[in-house]
């Protein structure tokens, strides 16, 4: 039976803390992100129909709802917050390599999991607030905060934070790939694009061939926004609501337990070859 110190794990939450907290770009980024993102499609909607009257008509026919900026916004949070949180473990690995403190960290008398235990705290908690900030933020400047401040957006910030726990083991497997590859970042770009483009960010994917919107709807991150547009615009399910709510269950519980598993195997046989610290 593992004994877990959770003075280790507050302690690599808090200088994990204490160095983001002194870098306030990424801060701002993170914050103001999402406002960016969904000024972007909304431009170019607007541009093409000429008013946003008519990119809401539009829109609705095929959305199912007339708020075209707020729908956008809700994906574009997500997506901004859920891909941090994807490479946030492994940037933080591929930090202390490059330092070369991370072998230091795993000779430490401290176990694994006790480090894995606080970076995934951290990593909660400031996704969490990225996530009310961004949310707020956009709203207030695009007009749409009264839409924010509800019940419906407490349920919907549930149903975020609950999607956050399979992409943490997601975030897992791509911590392994830096322990393994060193520099995974092509794939992690190939990746964080084609969640961009097929999680349904700036569109349904109901507008998307079949074969697609399965590939979709195996990432988490596909269902945390059809669930929070459905419980804040009211529109359609990605599949039903059991159907939906069993594959976020089901992501919730695979996601980590594989990703634990990878990352676990990897390290081991890292530290048996002795090629942490190389790099």
């Amino acid at each position: 039976m593992i004994y877990v110190d959770f003075s280790v794990v507050k302690a690599i939450l808090k200088a994990r803390y204490k160095i983001y907290i002194r870098y306030p770009g990424w801060m701002i980024l993170n914050f103001t992100l999402p406002t960016f993102l969904t000024a972007m499609p909304l431009f170019l909607a607007i541009g093409i129909t000429r008013s946003i009257e008519a990119a809401n008509v539009i829109f609705s026919r095929y959305a199912g709802t007339t708020n075209f900026t707020f729908y956008i916004l809700l994906g574009s949070v997500i997506w901004s917050i859920s891909n941090s949180l994807l490479w946030d473990f492994g940037m933080w690995l591929y930090d202390e390599m490059e330092m070369g403190t991370l072998e230091q960290l795993f000779l430490t008398p401290s176990h694994s999991l006790e480090l894995l235990l606080g970076s995934i705290l951290y990593t909660l908690v400031i996704s969490l607030i990225n996530s009310i900030a961004g949310i707020l933020i956009a709203a207030a400047i695009l007009g749409c905060l009264h839409l924010v401040l509800n019940l419906k957006f407490l349920l919907a910030l549930g149903v975020i934070a609950f999607g956050f726990i399979p992409l943490l083991g997601m975030s897992l497997v791509f911590g392994a790939l830096v322990l393994r590859v060193k520099e995974p970042w092509a794939f992690f770009n190939f990746l964080s694009a084609l969640l961009l483009y097929t999680s349904g960010t700036f569109y349904p994917i109901t507008v998307l061939p079949i074969t697609i919107r399965l590939l979709a709807a195996l990432f988490p991150v596909t269902i945390q926004i059809a669930e929070t547009r459905t419980i804040m615009l009211n529109v359609g399910y990605l599949f039903g609501p059991d159907i939906d709510f069993l594959l976020l269950t089901t992501y919730a519980l695979v996601w980590p337990i594989f990703g634990l598993a990878m990352f676990e195997r990897v390290r081991n046989e890292a530290q048996r070859r002795g090629s942490i610290g190389a790099y």
